[in-house]
């Protein structure tokens, strides 16, 4: 395998998305909410490496052909050996002491014009040719003849002078990565394969965050940023449940249990035994685009609440314990309707029990039975189903 095919930023990339699918498998079936955000971001990593790796590293390998190195290196062969050849027939094979292994050009068996071009007597080994030319170079003038003027300009010392800008600039480039052309072929395969995968692995953490709120919307424990969404949907992935217990240590308090609802867009009727603890829920309600919340006094009928919860008109307060029993028993009678013509509401509605003292365990039965039915909701303080 060609290491080169994809940069350290790139490998790493690979390794992020790998690691990223296998969390998002783990999360699937542990349920551990801290795990979706790392794969989610470990996802969007590895796509930034691949897009990056893609940009600066793919797109810089370039191919050899097969076909011309093989040429070139053929006709360079042909040449060396035709050279070899020549040579070997004009000198004397004498081989020296201090000769390497195989040499045999040595000056004993060269003529006089190999002598004179290689260097002849003199003691630094500098052809003659050689030191006219720099001669000429040195002392070339304004009498020099068009030949000398000429070779003092190309190896003149000013030929450094005056470098163009754009050669510069394409000298400070990165060079490029050379390989075969079935490497090149195979590198950007593979770099289309690892975009490819970042991309539907982004895809898929959209699709599965999705899955797993509305999965996760009806679960008092597990619910997270409420939103208002349909009944319908949230209830297709996990129904609502007849009956909600508030445990003991609840994520939230009272009023913002209350808020909560309604930023999910659903009614409510909340259930108080005294004055204060409908003030507060009434006080905590979201201020902005706040629903029509009316507290229950004499002058408002139990068929007004009812009907206004079942269309999603309003939400409702209660502050005394009597009303609110009477009002449960009021339901009952209504929810019994109802299921008769099998009759649901379009958004889910809750009853808020915050009593002192549980519902009765008979009406409370009925009230969960025929709820279950119609779309509504308990939400209790108090488990009325252990009680005797």
């Amino acid at each position: 395998m060609n290491w080169q095919y994809f940069s350290i930023l790139g490998y790493f990339g690979v390794a992020l998305w790998l690691a990223a699918a296998l969390l998002w498998l783990v999360y699937w079936y542990r349920q551990q909410p801290r795990l979706r955000y790392i794969a989610t971001a470990m996802t969007l990593a590895a796509f930034v490496c691949a897009k990056v790796n893609s940009a600066t590293h793919v797109n810089r390998i370039e191919a050899i052909p097969t076909s011309v190195l093989t040429q070139r290196a053929s006709r360079e062969e042909e040449i060396r050996k035709a050279a070899l050849e020549v040579r070997g027939s004009e000198v004397a094979q004498i081989t020296f002491a201090e000769d390497a292994s195989g040499e045999f050009l040595d000056k004993a068996g060269m003529n006089e014009a190999d002598l004179k071009y290689l260097g002849g007597d003199d003691p630094s080994g500098t052809p003659e040719w050689k030191r006219q030319k720099q001669g000429r170079s040195n002392d070339a003038g304004e009498d020099a003849s068009p030949e000398d003027k000429l070779s003092s300009e190309i190896s003149g010392p000013d030929t450094s002078k005056g470098m163009d800008a754009g050669i510069v600039g394409e000298s400070a480039k990165r060079p490029p990565i050379t390989m075969s052309e079935a490497d090149v072929a195979k590198a950007h395969r593979l770099d289309r394969w690892n975009l490819g995968a970042t991309r539907f692995l982004i895809l898929a953490a959209v699709l599965l965050l999705t899955v797993d709120y509305l999965r996760r919307a009806n679960k008092y424990a597990l619910a997270s940023f409420p939103l208002p969404l349909s009944s319908a949907w949230l209830n297709s992935f996990t129904p609502i449940p007849p009956v909600v217990v508030r445990p003991k240590t609840p994520r939230r308090s009272m009023p913002s249990e209350l808020g909560w609802l309604t930023k999910r867009g659903d009614s409510f009727v909340y259930l108080a035994d005294n004055p204060a603890a409908a003030d507060a829920a009434l006080a905590a309600l979201p201020k902005r685009r706040r629903p029509q919340v009316l507290r229950v006094t004499d002058a408002i009928s139990d068929e007004f609440v009812f009907e206004s919860l079942w269309f999603g008109r309003g939400s409702f307060v209660v502050d005394s314990a009597a009303r609110a029993v009477s009002l449960l028993a009021s339901f009952n009678e209504r929810f019994e309707q109802r299921r008769s013509t099998r009759a649901r509401v379009g958004q889910t509605a809750h009853i808020v029990w915050d009593v002192s003292t549980p519902i009765p365990e008979a009406t409370g039965e009925t009230l969960v039975k025929l709820a279950h039915a119609t779309g509504f909701s308990l939400f209790t303080c108090h488990d009325f189903r252990s009680t005797s």
